[in-house]
């Protein structure tokens, strides 16, 4: 900081100011700050919204066992014309072990789904991670998928 003499008459008095310096080093340590802010809240959004998918899978798996146990006579799972998991609302009592299907949280649009009398495998694309983060083992190139079937995890990390 600055001490400028501003003379007024007889009396002399220092007036403090900030130099331009100063100021533009303020700025940008500032500007660092939000950057770092902005790029951390950015993965901890993706990450969320894979956590919601993974957990959102899980669920459909859970309900598609129930309605397998005690709905099926003969063991089967339900089945529906839909490639995603919305034609799961159509399948009769479906909703007592299911009261809505999920959606994908950012896209807004429905997990894909595969559902045979045997056996059903539920998917999603996730935001964090690539393929080699998943192990390679669930058919794509790029981008990380997350599968689950009657077993449990079926790829994904």
């Amino acid at each position: 900081m600055i001490k400028k003499l501003r003379s007024t008459g007889a009396n002399f008095e220092f007036k403090k100011s900030f130099t331009l310096i100063e100021i533009l080093v303020v700025v940008t340590i500032i500007s660092v700050l939000i950057g770092t802010v902005a790029i951390s809240y950015s993965s901890l959004t993706k990450s969320s919204r894979d956590a919601r998918r993974r957990t959102d899978l899980e669920q459909m798996r859970a309900a598609l066992e129930m309605y397998r146990s005690a709905e099926s006579a003969t063991g089967e799972y339900p089945s529906f014309a839909e490639a995603d998991c919305s034609g799961l609302s159509s399948v009769a009592n479906f909703s007592s072990y299911l009261p809505f299907i999920p959606s994908d949280p950012k896209q807004g649009s429905n997990y894909s789904c595969d559902v045979s009398v045997n056996s059903f495998s539920l998917k999603s694309t996730l935001e964090v991670g690539t393929y080699a983060d998943c192990g390679g083992n669930c058919g794509a190139t790029t981008p990380c998928e997350y599968a689950v079937g009657p077993y449990g995890k079926l790829c994904g990390p």
